[in-house]
């Protein structure tokens, strides 16, 4: 099974317009470092309550196998309390994802959520998988720790669900604390 972000293109063309910026890419705490996991560099995205990367690294096939996309950011003000609630109650996201309003064409995939149970953090874990069947599905985890104003989250998506909420704890606790 091949890795497929739902977002390649975008994670190409960070990756590919930001290395000028200077800026040294910090991995994520809780993964492998060096080879074969890469870290992207990031800079603070400049926008008031808006959100901030932290650490963004990946890992993909053939060798991760399964592979891996594992990011933190940090929220602010508006963002962080919609994230907030949303890690709390991961149906809203759900919901959001079904919904065809302001959309051109249907939605036409499958999509599921469940809280993580027993997570020091609020937190849920996705499945996306096409409609039809004919695309594996992709899967993700969120975990989140609030901190006064700001919310920090951990993001995991890859190929299976076992590997990324594992994935999803181990950095939360390395990158949140317990």
């Amino acid at each position: 099974m091949s890795f497929r972000l739902p977002f390649p293109g975008l994670l190409l063309a960070l990756a590919l317009g930001l290395t000028g910026c200077g800026y040294i890419p910090r991995a994520v705490e809780g993964v492998p470092s060096g080879a074969p996991w890469e870290a992207l560099p990031l800079r603070k995205w400049l926008a008031e309550d808006r959100a901030e990367p932290v650490a963004l690294t990946f890992c993909a096939p053939p060798q991760c196998s399964p592979g891996l996309a594992v990011g933190v950011i940090r929220l602010n003000g508006k963002d962080a309390q919609i994230t907030e609630a949303v890690l709390k109650d991961p149906e809203r996201l759900a919901r959001a994802l079904r919904s065809p309003v302001g959309r051109d064409k249907p939605v036409r995939s499958t999509i599921s959520v469940e809280r993580l149970k027993d997570a020091p953090y609020p937190g849920f874990a996705i499945r996306l998988a096409p409609a039809d069947g004919q695309k594996a599905p992709a899967f993700g985890a969120a975990l989140g720790r609030r901190s006064g104003e700001e919310l920090d989250v951990v993001l995991v998506i890859g190929d299976t669900a076992e590997a990324v909420q594992q994935t999803a704890r181990q950095v939360a606790a390395r990158e949140l604390g317990l």
